[in-house]
């Protein structure tokens, strides 16, 4: 005995099958292949059931009138050579379902839509099931996806020229991929697959890295040291000399972690040498500026603009709890006046050469600062500061010394910087300033007192 179900199944025909499985389309058309007699069904109601909408006798030929009314004037004689009956069979023939892609006007606008044909089979095989459907947003996203691609592609390109190496790193393995960028056609070429990056890299670096520049990157490409600097700050620059022709040329490492993954580094080597080369002119001449700039011109000590930047940094070290240790030193020139009055300036400006050459000479580890005519202060830090006691005795019997002996003397005093009481290194400057006109009080004494004896 037959399952009612199954028999009752047997009997539907291809027809209504074609069309239960199109309710996606917004138009289908049952075709007669035999005769080009059609129908045309389209959804209809809340539940989209396919209803008839028109039927005519000769499809092809209604299609080439449709076609100029609503095709796309830019797609019209694409479709009308490539939707024709004897097309369609023979890709239904050869097992093939036939698909056409075009643009329908509505409402002025092109919008995409998608044809597709579907054979019957056994006693329906002389029917064709044609399905258009809109894909207008679909295709539109396709059209800007792909778009947005080209561009990166572009961009894409376009870096890759400028790197003469690229690495893939994998940071779990050590397996790596080195790649060379073809200058013809922006392409990457593999030259290097290997599995121990780090320790290839320790010993390339002997063989192909300028020497001075070895221990750095030794201490870089350390696998630990590198992976902590890229999850700490999600990019790692080096920039460094490789030997090319025996002759060292700047390059720029530049390595970053690809996004949402942190297994993984890729480093790309940029060749900067013409670029780092003149960015060392421009500093060298800068720096040559900025000399001259921050320079007394008679003695070649720092000047009074050197001294304001240098407190000024100081000051915001101060600021926030983290200034060093320091003393200030104030030192004036005495007598230069009278020497100007009755020697001339030129003599006077010998005369604050010798003073300046004294100077230095005492506090030689410490910027020494001309700020006024006769007036130099100094900022002694490290080795000075610890030894500030000694070199201010030192002051005093070279003083002492060229009193003696009819030479250049100056006052002196020296004041250090007192943590959670000065405010900033105006502070110990006036209290050093102080302590140099006591001084130069106590030599102008000792001064007259010498004279009064000869």
């Amino acid at each position: 005995m037959k399952d009612p179900i199954i028999e009752n199944n047997m009997n539907i025909t291809f027809e209504r099958l074609a069309l239960a499985l199109a309710n996606d389309y917004q138009s289908v058309y049952y075709l007669n292949s035999e005769d080009n007699s059609y129908v045309e069904y389209g959804p209809s109601g809340e539940d989209k059931q396919l209803t008839a909408l028109s039927s005519g006798d000769d499809f092809f030929a209604d299609t080439v009138i449709n076609c100029r009314k609503m095709v796309y004037e830019e797609d019209q004689e694409r479709f009308l050579s490539t939707f024709v009956k004897e097309r369609v069979i023979e890709e239904i023939k050869n097992g093939r379902s036939f698909t056409l892609k075009y643009r329908l006007v509505i409402n002025g606008k092109p919008e995409y839509y998608y044809l597709k044909t579907i054979k019957g089979t056994g006693p329906d095989d002389k029917y064709i099931i044609i399905g258009v459907r809109n894909i207008d947003e679909q295709e539109r996203r396709q059209q800007a996806a792909a778009e947005e691609y080209e561009k990166y592609v572009e961009i894409a390109k376009a870096l890759v020229s400028r790197y003469e190496f690229i690495y893939y790193i994998d940071l779990e393995t050590d397996e790596y991929t080195k790649y060379e960028a073809d200058k013809t056609d922006t392409k990457l070429k593999v030259i290097i697959k290997s599995n121990d990056f780090f320790g290839d890299s320790l010993v390339n670096i002997e063989k192909v890295i300028y020497p001075e520049d070895r221990p750095m990157l030794r201490t870089h490409l350390e696998k630990e040291c590198f992976v902590s600097d890229l999850q700490s700050t999600g990019v790692v620059t080096l920039t460094y000399r490789m030997i090319t022709k025996e002759k060292p040329h700047y390059v720029s490492l530049w390595a970053v972690s690809p996004k949402n993954d942190m297994r993984h580094a890729i480093i790309g080597i940029v060749n900067i040498d013409a670029a780092k080369r003149k960015e060392l002119e421009f500093r060298e001449a800068l720096g040559t500026a900025i000399d001259l700039a921050n320079h007394d011109g008679l003695t070649g000590v720092r000047n009074h603009h050197a001294y304001t930047k240098a407190t000024e940094e100081l000051d915001c070290l101060i600021k926030i709890g983290k200034a060093p240790e320091f003393a200030i030193a104030v030192l004036d020139i005495n007598g230069l006046k009278q020497v100007n009055d009755t020697q001339g300036h030129r003599a006077g400006d010998e005369y604050i050469k010798s003073a300046c050459h004294a100077i230095c000479v005492i506090f030689s580890h410490s910027p020494v600062y001309r700020i006024g005519g006769d007036e130099f202060v100094v900022l002694l830090k490290g080795r000075d500061f610890k030894n500030r006691k000694r070199l201010m005795q030192d002051v005093h019997d070279i003083v002492h010394e060229n009193m003696k002996k009819g030479l250049v003397t100056f006052a002196a005093g020296i004041s250090d910087f007192q943590p959670g009481e000065d405010s900033g290194t105006v502070c110990v400057f006036e209290r050093a300033d102080e302590l140099m006109y006591n001084n130069k009080k106590h030599l102008k004494m000792l001064m007259e007192l010498q004279l009064r004896e000869q």
